[in-house]
């Protein structure tokens, strides 16, 4: 048993690296495997009455009940209300997978993103030769490469999660055999640290080599977070902020890869000009923002229903213009406001605040959980993070892992 339970975690914890089909395999069977425990055990009622499902329940309801007036193809509200479906499944692995469990699947997904952070060092360099292997990570196009960027940022918070993990408490049962536990324990404890934050550097060295902003720009912020939360102090906290803003900073002045994508994009932003004709990315994303803000101006409280941002933004965009090919406007809180409006919105600022909240008062246990929805939050302002299945596949399964972690909930004694 305690092979498959560990091949299971080991399973779990490459799938976000993995192709799309492999991120749903391990998702919808994690899914299944928790509902059927959930039905065996009678535990239905513990499930419904945490803040997390409720909220997930609701703007997955609103979403339903919005395709009625959906003035988009009903294939593609179908369509959508199934990727935001998929929301009802996190906190249900959260709620019925054991915390062990959950924990060993994030400890690969940590080591998981440190392999591909040195594997792409090596392609960087050439020195990696094409290969089904990691055609889905290091040689990954597309927007999976866009999620890679994610991951290694993500993977690299969690490994410094992973580091600072309490220290198990030393044997009492005789002062000799206590003070021999904690020698090797603290032995142990340090090696434990050194090979993470290890782990969390090669994962930092493959993010600032690789040409993708999103993970770039959500670290910082992911660090931040974690300084904030991972220290009662106000001194500690500020320090580590600090150290936080003085590393974002020289990254971008002295990493060749993350100085050029940060000021790339920064000249896009002040080169842009209110126009269907925006050639850059950035200056696209801008476009797109201030066609979805039209959008959701045009049905406020409702919006326009699920499946309805393309139609939409079809009678609004002259055809044949490169900004036209575009199918979301790369921002999850407007595509929300675009097909539900305000009460949608209101919806979704709910989910997010409903599970960081509950990371936040887990204390120790919740600093995986704050992270990776820390990740969802922002990440939602530059991506449709849950409306594309290679986003949302893979957060949501680390939310759900990182949920079951944070229902083990130690005391705040273990807080440093």
């Amino acid at each position: 048993m305690r092979f498959w339970l560990g091949a299971v975690a080991m399973a779990l914890g490459w799938a976000p690296f993995l192709p799309v089909g492999s991120k749903y395999l391990a998702y919808l069977g994690s899914g299944a495997a928790a509902w059927l425990w959930l039905h065996r055990a009678q535990a239905w009622r513990g499930l419904l009455a945490e803040a997390p499902m409720r909220a997930a329940l609701a703007l997955v309801v609103l979403t339903a009940l919005s395709w009625a007036w959906s003035s988009g193809p009903p294939a593609f509200g179908a369509v959508q209300l199934g990727l935001y479906s998929l929301l009802l499944l996190s906190p249900v692995i959260a709620h019925a997978f054991a915390p062990d469990l959950a924990l060993r699947a994030l400890h690969h997904f940590g080591i998981a993103a440190a392999l591909v952070g040195l594997l792409s060092g090596l392609d960087h360099v050439g020195w990696l030769p094409a290969s089904l292997l990691w055609s889905s990570s290091v040689q990954a196009e597309g927007n999976q490469r866009i999620v890679n960027s994610l991951m290694l940022a993500l993977g690299a918070a969690l490994c410094l999660v992973h580091a600072m993990a309490p220290t198990q408490a030393a044997d009492s049962r005789s002062p000799a055999v206590a003070g021999a536990s904690s020698a090797e324990g603290l032995c142990a404890r340090q090696v434990n640290r050194v090979f993470w934050v290890l782990a969390a550097a090669a994962a930092i060295t493959g993010l600032s080599l690789q040409d993708r902003r999103t993970g770039m720009v959500a670290l910082p912020v992911m660090l931040a977070v974690l300084a904030l939360a991972s220290q009662r102090q106000p001194g500690r906290r500020l320090a580590l902020l600090l150290t936080v803003l003085a590393l974002s900073l020289a990254a971008w002045q002295f990493s060749p890869g993350v100085r050029a994508r940060i000021d790339e994009g920064l000249r896009e932003v002040k080169s842009y000009q209110s126009s269907d004709r925006a050639d850059t990315s950035w200056g696209m994303r801008l476009r797109l923002a201030e066609h979805s803000t039209d959008m959701w101006r045009s049905a406020p409280l409702l919006g326009h229903g699920v499946g309805s941002w393309m139609a939409e933004f079809r009678q609004r965009v002259q055809p044949g213009l490169l900004i036209s090919v575009h199918t979301t406007p790369h921002n999850e809180y407007l595509l929300v406001a675009a097909q539900l409006g305000s009460v949608g919105v209101l919806l979704l600022i709910g989910l997010l605040a409903c599970n960081l909240h509950r990371a936040w008062r887990s204390g120790p246990a919740g600093l995986a959980l704050l992270v990776v929805w820390t990740a969802i939050a922002w990440s939602g302002w530059f991506n449709v993070v849950l409306r594309d299945s290679k986003f949302a596949l893979p957060l949501l399964l680390l939310a759900g892992l990182a949920g079951a972690v944070a229902r083990a909930q130690p005391s705040a004694k273990a807080w440093r």
